[in-house]
């Protein structure tokens, strides 16, 4: 036997046991990056097809119950962590939503299969193992090198498996050259335990416990990073030309360009790599978006800031202060508190809260009139600005020290929005004559006049401003590709807008969020942009176990940066609307007097309609076509079972005994299945008798059969005496009588 044959030995145990622990290495490195419902699943995935891998099943057997399981995991795991929610019939509602809202976190458990399957049949043999784990190791020592992330337990543990796995190899090797070898081996367990916990303790004892000490000469990485940092290099930070993007310059001659809340939008475009720095976290019952600045005044390439845009304020911004806003008197309000700790030293222009802000507590235990002088009350904007050039001398500090509350609880008024009252309202009810503030039409004069035409060709079959919005949002949701690496090579107009809907048509949130902005203007509706961050993600239960004080809280980092579009639609106020893909917009709507609904932006279908007159499927209803679903399944289930009866009992007879059946042994299990089934049709037979006796005295009594047993009969002899000698042509031949048999007694198999 070679040992790159599959077999289901000891051997493959460990090879499968080996490979988990170096994957679950990769998981671990990925838990910051990936959003929780990813890494669960590919966790899941590698334990379903590792632990199918070690049945002792035939290829398709095994495959087969490898996809059905992985397949009813991707539904238990998303369905678990909300990516999902079931609605209406299994077939053929659910599995064409499942379709839908799957992606792409199926891909990662797809690819991670891939690489379980690829690993296991191509690393094979003491070089191949070496050659993995030699990878491994130095790609490891180099993110942990060059990388914020330490990674030197999952170096340990990589040995560790790497070890293990060499030294199965070594001893399987050992095992198919020298069974007899082997055998004595096997006689000493403790004595070869011993050894290898031995060996192992001191390569990893050693390893992980040896003491911290500088390096005497620096790297050659390190002396080109700071070429130009004198000894002292520090991090800077550049402030950057849109709303989700900020600039990393830690002493290099060319920036970093990172995601973040940024401080200058006059020039938005570019690229960008995200960050999962964090920035805070909001305690909250409701799910909002974080809402910071908003912008008015759009110049065709980004937009100005709020100094240019002439504001009028209103003071306020004291603890426990109520803030007045513009008044919605056709919506109302739910009262929520959010309590949010920042989780960084960025010192922010805007306090963070959902919309709209209605009074602010400080929570820090430096004096709160310090801060409350730092705050600024915009009621046309809701904003509540803050002033980071502003310094007191705080009690912990002799020293001036700049502020920002690092912990503070905002009360937001959050709007019910009446959905079907606001989506039938016409123009003329939502925007008397004079009624319609001018600063948020604000359109260049130079503004292309293809991007109007556009907009008018979306909207055309909307009857009323909220649904023109709703079809402008799902033409920018459903027709341009999401990346945070758009290409700009594409751009020959000079507008941004321009650029983005008819020559780049890829971005981020800054060119979804600004083109629904401005195609709303040209349409007549008060529009605005609003940057801040998402609403983040909260704990999964296995980190609310290892860290119960972060409760429920909602974490925002660095890559939930993004911005969106605020419509005002008269006496119902301003409203969100959420152009980007892959981001839904928390909205809550008012369902009836005394419930309350939340939901996403509704996003109405721009695929052409379908014709009045369907076929036959369109007409039959969904519950018809699940019943009818499930008792074809669950006839062709019946009839694979009986088809497949005799397969299906060698498989189970191959788990019971824990390796591949041989002919002989196949022979025997056959023909004794053989005698069973012939007893359950009336063929009687005493427990003292031997086969050969039953055989005898039933080909007496059934002279047509005598023949076809005294075969089976022979061929069980000789495979219950000569095993070795015995082959699948034979065995072959045993399926062939037993067909027979089974045939002349009335019976098919």
């Amino acid at each position: 036997m070679k040992l790159s044959e599959r077999t289901y030995s000891w051997y493959h145990i460990l090879s499968v046991i080996c490979i988990w622990i170096i994957a679950f290495q990769w998981i671990d490195f990925t838990v910051p990056l990936w959003f929780q419902a990813t890494t669960t699943l590919v966790t899941v995935t590698l334990l379903i097809v590792g632990a199918v891998e070690l049945l002792p099943l035939q290829a398709g057997w095994r495959w087969t119950m490898k996809l059905i399981v992985v397949m009813a995991s991707w539904r238990v795991v998303l369905v678990g962590y909300g990516v999902y929610t079931p609605s209406g019939p299994l077939y053929p509602d659910q599995l064409r939503d499942m379709s839908l809202s799957f992606q792409p976190y199926i891909w990662f458990s797809l690819a991670a299969w891939f690489l379980f399957e690829l690993i296991l049949m191509a690393v094979k043999g003491k070089a191949r193992i070496m050659l993995f784990l030699a990878g491994h190791l130095i790609v490891f020592a180099a993110l942990d090198s060059f990388t914020p992330y330490h990674l030197w337990m999952n170096v340990a543990w990589i040995v560790f498996a790497g070890l293990s796995w060499l030294a199965g190899c070594h001893f399987r090797e050992y095992q198919l050259k020298f069974p007899q070898g082997w055998g004595v081996l096997k006689s000493h367990p403790l004595q070869i335990a011993g050894n290898i916990i031995v060996v192992f303790a001191c390569v990893l004892l050693i390893g992980t416990n040896m003491p911290t000490v500088s390096p005497l000469l620096t790297d050659p990485y390190t002396a080109w990073v700071n070429r130009n940092s004198g000894s002292g290099g520090g991090e800077g930070t550049v402030e950057t030309a849109t709303s989700s993007i900020s600039t990393l310059a830690p002493n290099f001659e060319q920036a970093v360009v990172v995601s973040g809340y940024s401080r200058d939008d006059q020039e938005l475009g570019g690229g960008f790599e995200f960050s999962y720095s964090p920035v805070m976290s909001v305690d909250s019952s409701v799910r909002s978006y974080w809402r910071g600045e908003t912008r008015r005044l759009y110049t065709g390439t980004g937009w100005l800031d709020y100094l240019s845009e002439g504001r009028n304020n209103r003071g306020g911004g004291g603890s426990e202060e109520f803030l007045l806003n513009d008044p919605a008197p056709k919506t109302e309000t739910m009262q929520v508190v959010q309590t949010i700790t920042m989780q960084n030293e960025q010192i922010y222009p805007i306090l963070f809260g959902g919309y709209a802000i209605a009074k602010v507590e400080y929570l820090d235990e430096e004096s709160s009139a310090s801060f409350s002088s730092s705050a600024t009350w915009y009621p046309e904007e809701a904003e509540l600005r803050w002033d980071p050039s502003h310094v007191a001398v705080l009690s912990s500090s002799a020293e001036p020290t700049r502020l920002y509350p690092r912990r503070y609880a905002i009360t937001a008024n959050i709007p019910l929005i009446p959905l079907e009252e606001v989506r039938e309202a016409a123009y003329q009810e939502l925007y008397p004559e004079g009624s319609r503030d001018e600063q948020y039409l604000q359109v260049p004069s130079d503004f292309p006049e293809r991007v109007r035409l556009l907009a008018e060709q979306i909207t055309s079959e909307g009857d009323t401003p909220y649904k023109k919005m709703e079809l402008l949002q799902a033409y920018l949701r459903q027709n341009f590709e999401y990346t945070n690496k758009p290409d700009i090579s594409r751009k020959q107009s000079d507008d941004f807008v321009d650029s983005f809907l008819f020559e780049i048509q890829q971005g981020y949130c800054d060119y979804f969020s600004t083109s629904m902005v401005m195609m709303a203007r040209t349409l007549g509706i008060p529009a605005r942009w609003v940057k801040g961050y998402a609403p983040g993600s909260q704990p999964s239960p296995e980190t609310l176990d290892r860290f119960p004080e972060r409760g429920m809280a909602y974490q925002v980092n660095n890559a939930d940066a993004h911005s969106w579009v605020e419509l005002h639609f008269g006496d119902y106020g301003w409203i969100p609307f959420e152009p980007t893909p892959g981001f839904n917009a928390p909205v809550l709507y008012k369902q009836d007097d005394s419930v309350v609904a939340f939901a996403d932006i509704e996003q109405p279908d721009m695929s052409d309609h379908k014709a009045a007159s369907g076929g036959f499927m369109d007409r039959v209803s969904p519950q018809v076509l699940r019943i009818i679903s499930m008792i074809s399944a669950a006839v062709i289930l019946v009839w694979a079972v009986y088809r497949f009866r005799s397969s299906l009992y060698f498989v189970f007879m191959r788990m019971r005994i824990g390796h591949k059946l041989s002919a002989a042994e196949k022979t025997v299990l056959e023909t004794m299945r053989v005698v069973r089934a012939l007893r359950w049709r009336g063929f009687e037979r005493s427990e003292e008798e031997t086969l050969r006796e039953t055989f005898a005295h039933w080909s007496a009594a059934n002279p047509n059969l005598s023949s076809i047993l005294d075969d089976l009969l022979q061929e069980f002899e000789l495979a219950s005496y000569s095993r070795d000698a015995y082959g699948e042509e034979r065995w072959r031949h045993v399926r062939d009588l037993s067909k027979e048999l089974f045939r002349n007694t009335g019976k098919r198999r």
